[in-house]
């Protein structure tokens, strides 16, 4: 989806939440219009429409978008339900920041980019069947965990949770470094790949000898 965000006059009136009126408040409400104007003017155009639920997760498994195995953990019946039951809770976003940011760092698109596949609560949804494992019960009070803010799950997690093509679902790494050459070796080299994907790395020296220690004792 091509960003090109800055001759739209949302961002003109999110622009005026930096400034105070007479009174010394901040424009909150032009942020909120900044956010209606955001979703009904750039992204609900761009939004893929389907005309059932179905139809909808049939494309995305399809077309490699949504991973087949997260789904197949739950009955068709299931899916349903848990997807009427994140719509029913009438989800807003409190800013355009957060808005922005959802759509153009976690919903997914479509290959091209052009179009949006993924509204919040469908990535709500897909995070609450990956972390129940199969935990009906479960999945129902995460995605309302989700929706009401009371829960969010990690950036990679809620990034990659049901994606067929995705990357890591944690981001953070501690490695272990044992008094030895091979286990250095190995954490170098481990530090590296980790990095190489994107992920943060911190060793744990605790077992290391102290500078200047004898070999042996």
């Amino acid at each position: 989806m091509t960003d090109n965000l800055n001759n739209d006059s949302y961002i003109s009136l999110n622009a005026l939440t930096k400034f105070k009126d007479e009174k010394g408040n901040y424009n909150f409400k032009a942020d909120k219009e900044a956010t209606k104007q955001y979703l009904e003017n750039y992204i609900e155009p761009r939004m893929k429409k389907f005309v059932s639920l179905e139809e909808k997760l049939a494309y995305l498994v399809d077309n490699n978008y949504y991973d087949k195995k997260v789904l197949d953990l739950y009955t068709a019946k299931f899916i349903k339900e848990i997807f009427k039951l994140a719509y029913a809770q009438n989800f807003s976003f409190l800013n355009f920041m957060g808005a922005a940011k959802f759509y153009k760092a976690y919903a997914l698109k479509t290959n091209d980019n052009k179009q949006v596949l993924e509204r919040f609560e469908d990535r709500a949804v897909m995070n609450a069947l990956f972390l129940a494992d199969g935990n009906e019960e479960l999945a129902l009070n995460l995605v309302k965990d989700i929706i009401s803010n009371r829960f969010q799950p990690a950036t990679p997690t809620f990034l990659n949770a049901g994606r067929k093509r995705r990357g890591e679902y944690i981001s953070c790494y501690l490695l272990r470094v044992e008094d030895n050459m091979e286990s250095i070796s190995r954490a170098i080299s481990t530090s590296l790949q980790l990095s190489k994907r994107g992920g943060g790395v911190a060793l744990c020296l605790t077992n290391l000898r102290e500078l200047g220690a004898p070999i042996k004792k």
